[in-house]
């Protein structure tokens, strides 16, 4: 990998997803849940694919810790795992769950495509990068508005915590700044644009089957 970064890969990153990006992020399903006219169940639910998809992402990021281009940018204080877990012990139960709701079908096609990505690093940074700057960029936005909406509890919003992280703008700069260093490889580069284009077409799918799947009726403005 070249040692002269692409300052500008993670400002292109960004330009190249913005269209999926908004289309994923304005899926009726989840404007109507940051919304408030959804219910805690269905945000439930919306966890619940988050544990599969999480569980899929950290065991193919962590058989890459020691990657010598790589490993670097795979960070476990950004493991949400262990944190979804905590959530899903309060909010299981309290919204009529008896186990962990299964992997809707496009949960599935999107746990393959993290797997096959692994195959190709580059392409496992894009799911990286789309999930975990993600959760950092909007979870605390998103952890105040369900717990606005829906009364979740502190102890249900740990997916939304990132305690580890003392400063998540500091943080992020960090993260794209080695974004910047894998981008000045261009097989790489195109490799992980074309994958997190793909990834947040992915997302869409999730949010168009839970709202195919949930049965919470809107709430009336």
């Amino acid at each position: 990998m070249s040692n002269n970064p692409d300052s500008n890969f993670s400002t292109r990153l960004r330009q190249v997803t913005q269209d999926d990006h908004s289309e994923a992020e304005t899926s009726e399903f989840i404007t109507t849940l940051m919304g408030g006219k959804r219910s805690a169940r269905d945000y439930t639910l919306l966890i619940a694919q988050y544990a599969h998809i999480y569980a899929a992402l950290e065991e193919e990021v962590r058989a890459l810790d020691n990657d010598p281009e790589f490993g670097s940018i795979f960070d476990p204080a950004l493991e949400r795992s262990g944190q979804i877990a905590k959530d899903l012990e309060v909010l299981l139960p309290a919204h009529g769950f008896t186990s962990l709701p299964d992997a809707l079908p496009a949960t599935k096609v999107y746990i393959a495509a993290i797997r096959e990505a692994a195959k190709e690093p580059a392409r496992l940074v894009a799911h990286h990068y789309l999930r975990y700057l993600g959760d950092l960029s909007g979870g605390l936005a998103i952890g105040k508005l369900v717990a606005r909406h829906y009364s979740i509890a502190p102890e249900a919003l740990n997916m939304w915590d990132f305690g580890d992280i003392e400063k998540p703008k500091v943080y992020k700069d960090a993260y794209r700044t080695k974004l910047d260093s894998l981008g000045a490889d261009p097989l790489a580069a195109e490799a992980l644009l074309d994958e997190a284009k793909r990834g947040f077409r992915w997302n869409k799918g999730i949010f168009e089957d839970l709202l195919r799947s949930s049965n919470g009726e809107l709430v009336s403005a």
